[in-house]
């Protein structure tokens, strides 16, 4: 048994504490945004005020395997989360299937309140709501500092074997660190160069809730048009646009908003039978960054350990966010009670766990963002970049387009979207592997569709 505190009761914190709990582990959860209100899902989407969640209202998804980590740790969560409407879909990429497998559609909100509820009834967990860490207590002697503990900002000291930072994406982390005279974390960042527009919309009486299947988007020489499903009969739209987007600031119109995706005809019969819920959110400093305890010469600190978006996040177009957080967080309860017999030691191999099954998805996203902004930047200028001829890049983009057709492929191409397989061993499979290669001798060029609408017809959108 080890006594282990949180930092941040977000979607990951709230995860680690259930999970741990359940295996016998003591856990204070310190969360400085209060407990989700009373009442049905939509209070939960419209009233929980979370300022220190700053993407709770933009889309989310939880892909695979966020719910077979679910199903494993709290199959009751994962029967809470129908009960409270939200909706359970199949896995599907193109024609491909996974059979025995699902992703669930939810606004994040409601999905982060019965998971939250879920804690604050859980044995084991005492929750201090109100209330943030605002520094580490550590021990000296030989070697690298030992986190013992973490200070609030009530003054309180709190003992604990092991600390996780579940502080998201601004994570105090280096800052807790650098107060206890220790070695910045090892970061690694990349700024995507664009922001996200989100709006809600609910299905209106008499039509058929739409199935989204993810990934759902639509890539322009300008942006991505997104749409992602939720929880009773809702669904979002999403449009990115860089930075450096002349126009970037229109498009927090609702009216031009909804008559952009309107002229997108992956998107147009959404708008077509859904109703507006909310006006239309910014979320900015979109950006890849993966922070480590682990240098060269070993952890910089023992007893202290990052969790979900404080220890990696990627960009949130593919939806991965959660559904990696909750992978790393069934780790953390799997090994925690290793913690207190040597504190360095398991950050090290919780590092080591985390760049293993983790990592791949930061490479690779950094590596199609940064293709992502060449294409954005040539948009700009007018220009039409072509597929580029990195072969990973190549075999990703014959794989799903292969996908549409072919079921053994679209099965491949659905386990790695839904981090069920890394890309290497989803398209390692040697009839897999066969036939993206067949499909690139007979399609080499694998050029994108013509952008619908077009840059000058975005840009009439403007001034109608």
């Amino acid at each position: 048994m080890t006594d282990v505190v949180i930092a941040g009761g977000g979607f990951a914190g709230s995860a680690a504490a259930l999970f741990l709990a359940r295996r016998g582990h003591v856990v204070t959860l310190v969360e400085r945004d209060a407990p989700p209100p009373d009442g049905g899902p939509d209070a939960d989407f419209e009233d929980w005020h979370r300022p220190g969640v700053p993407q709770a209202r933009q889309s989310h998804a939880l892909l695979g395997r966020a719910r077979r980590v679910l199903m494993d740790e709290t199959p009751d969560v994962v029967e809470a989360l129908l009960d409270r409407g939200v909706h359970e879909r199949e896995l599907a990429v193109g024609v491909g299937r996974v059979p025995g497998e699902a992703m669930l559609s939810t606004r994040r909100l409601v999905a982060e309140a019965v998971v939250r509820r879920a804690v604050a009834r859980e044995p084991g967990v005492t929750v201090r709501s109100g209330e943030r860490v605002v520094g580490l207590v550590a021990a000296g002697g030989p070697g690298v500092p030992i986190v013992t503990g973490a200070r609030t900002e009530s003054g309180a000291v709190l003992p604990a074997q092991l600390v996780v930072d579940a502080g998201g994406r601004r994570s105090a982390l280096p800052r807790w660190l650098d107060q206890l005279g220790v070695q910045a974390p090892v970061e690694e960042h990349q700024d995507c160069g664009y922001f996200y527009l989100t709006r809600f919309y609910r299905v209106r009486p008499g039509f058929e809730p739409p199935i989204i299947p993810v990934p759902s988007g639509v890539v322009l020489d300008y942006g991505n048009a997104l749409s992602f499903g939720a929880d009773n009969d809702t669904f979002s739209l999403s449009l990115t646009l860089s930075v450096q987007d002349p126009h970037r600031q229109a498009f927090r119109d609702p009216d031009r908003f909804d008559r952009f995706f309107a002229c997108v005809p992956r998107t147009a019969p959404l708008i077509a039978i859904g109703n507006p819920i909310t006006d239309v959110s910014l979320m900015a400093r979109i950006e890849n960054r993966r922070r480590r305890l682990v240098d060269d010469d070993g952890p910089v600190v023992g007893g202290v350990v990052a969790l979900g978006d404080a220890s990696l996040h990627t960009n949130p177009t593919l939806g991965r966010g959660i559904s990696l957080a909750l992978w790393q967080a069934q780790r953390l309860a799997e090994v925690a009670v290793d913690a207190p017999d040597d504190p360095v030691a398991f950050v090290a191999a919780f590092d080591e766990w985390t760049q293993a099954h983790l990592g791949v998805w930061f490479d690779t996203q950094t590596a199609a963002d940064a293709a992502a902004l060449d294409r954005l930047e040539a948009g700009l200028r007018g220009e039409r970049l072509p597929l580029g001829p990195e072969p990973a890049g190549r075999r990703a983009a014959a794989a799903f387009a292969l996908a549409q057709t072919d079921p053994l492929v679209g099965a491949a191409v659905t386990r790695m979207v839904h981090l069920l397989a890394s890309p290497a061993d989803a398209f390692g499979d040697p009839a897999v592997a066969e036939r993206i290669d067949a499909f690139l001798q007979t399609e080499p060029d694998l050029e994108r569709p013509a952008d619908a609408p077009t840059r000058a017809e975005f840009e009439a959108l403007v001034t109608a």
